[in-house]
């Protein structure tokens, strides 16, 4: 019995125990559930979500590709009916396109000379716009070529001016000038005299400056007496200086092309020269010599007039255009007889 007894304990305990386990795994399983309905809602959610942005991303695309559509389509045909428009040009005559442009090519060759004085490219114009005339084959344009050739000749007759040489020949002149001697006498500074500021502002107002001073300096004697004139150190550097600033004025008129500010840049300098140095020695002679010989050249020469040829085929064209609407209108009158 108390066997028995035991082994019924033994069971009921173990009966027991998986009794309790069930139960747990029962208590258990709302929460399970839960959880896996949680997520289930969330995953569907972000497939909503994600199904959402696709067809809005597929929906802009579209519209974007109808927008480029549609605008490639304007494109295309506003571009069809310029080459209609330039067709219908072209095959009105060919030759046309050659007037025009060598209408084109004159009017720039005259800009070119009036504005930029460019001899040579207005010259290169012209023979590119007679090419274009050759190539159009019309007798009718033979006035226009003559024109084009006497213009060609008058361009060739300007005197070529050779700024570059003629500019490093001043600069060649203001250092020889540099080393040249004063006629005057330099008067002697004491030990105790004092150093005068530096010369200030332009070499305009350098310029006159020193003049002013050498007014103070120049003693007038009557009858057959010379002019003299003591000059110090520092009045030795004025007219140094300003010498070299006329000279320098010389230079930027030939780059300018201004004849009458460069021979009067020359005259001043000249004139500084021959009253404040040394004249006697050769180098102020050589000097001297050349600044005359540079003085005579044209730094602007005359330049012809090239505007005939571009009146004359301007001409041609305009009476081209008349005869043929005046044909085409009288072909429309028979038409309708």
């Amino acid at each position: 019995m108390i066997l028995l007894a035991i082994g019924v304990a033994f069971f009921g305990w173990q009966a027991w125990q998986k009794l309790e386990a069930q139960q747990q795994r029962l208590a258990s399983l709302p929460a399970d559930v839960a959880s896996q309905s949680a997520l289930g809602d969330l995953q569907g959610k972000l497939e909503s979500a994600e199904s959402e942005r696709n067809a809005a991303l597929d929906s802009a695309i579209s519209d974007l590709r109808g927008e480029f559509a549609d605008y490639r389509g304007s494109v295309d045909e506003t571009l069809d009916k310029v080459l209609d428009e330039l067709s219908r040009e072209q095959d009105t005559d060919e030759r046309d396109w050659l007037h025009a442009e060598a209408a084109y090519l004159l009017r720039l060759a005259n800009q070119r000379l009036q504005l930029e004085r460019d001899v040579e490219g207005a010259a290169a114009l012209l023979r590119t716009a007679d090419a274009r005339l050759l190539e159009a084959d019309n007798p009718a344009l033979m006035p226009v070529r003559r024109e084009i050739a006497s213009e060609l000749a008058a361009l060739q007759s300007v005197p070529k001016v050779d700024r570059t040489g003629l500019y490093l020949a001043l600069n060649a002149q203001q250092e020889q000038i540099a080393g040249q001697p004063l006629a005057q006498d330099i008067e002697e500074i004491t030990g105790d005299a004092t150093i005068e500021e530096a010369p200030t502002g332009g070499w305009q107002e350098q310029l006159s400056r020193f003049g002013n001073e050498l007014k103070d300096l120049v003693t007038v004697r009557k009858h057959d007496q010379a002019l003299e004139a003591l000059i110090g150190p520092e009045q030795e550097s004025y007219l140094r200086q300003s010498v070299r600033l006329v000279l320098e004025q010389s230079q930027l008129a030939l780059l300018k092309e201004e004849q009458d500010l460069y021979e009067a840049s020359l005259d001043k300098v000249l004139t500084l020269i021959r009253g404040y140095y040394d004249t006697d020695v050769e180098g102020v002679q050589s000097v001297i010599s050349r600044l005359e010989e540079l003085k005579q050249r044209s730094i602007r020469p005359e330049l012809p007039d090239i505007s005939g040829s571009q009146q004359a085929l301007a001409t041609f064209i305009e009476h081209r255009f008349e005869s043929r609407a005046a044909g085409q209108a009288s072909g429309g009158q028979g038409d309708d007889a």
